[in-house]
């Protein structure tokens, strides 16, 4: 067995091995910068959304307090057609009755 070549063998594999370590240690800075990257702009989206939520819950509250007053306002709409279709029916039926009774007070004076 050479001990010189069997030296320079074990160089050579520490040498590739110190290469590739500098290599993925480099890949591995370069992962973790996009990673971070990648985190700063999930945080300030997840901002974003969590300001659009926050809008979009007043925006909620605002159409809630409309559509409760809205029903309110058809209730009481409602409520007056109602009325005011009874009154139309009281008039129609005492215009009726004093038809009828213009009618009967001419028959009997003819």
């Amino acid at each position: 067995m050479d001990v010189e070549k069997t030296i320079q063998f074990l160089l050579e594999q520490q040498a590739r091995f110190d290469a590739r370590q500098a290599e993925l240690q480099a890949q591995f800075k370069e992962r973790q910068a996009q990673s971070e990257e990648r985190m700063t702009r999930i945080e300030s989206i997840l901002l974003d959304v969590a300001a659009a939520q926050e809008r979009t819950n007043a925006i909620l509250e605002t159409l809630t307090e409309r559509h409760v007053e809205l029903a309110q306002s058809h209730k009481e709409l409602t409520q007056s057609q109602r009325e005011l279709f009874e009154a139309q029916r009281d008039t129609k039926q005492n215009l009726n009755a004093l038809i009828d009774t213009i009618e009967r007070h001419i028959a009997n004076h003819q």
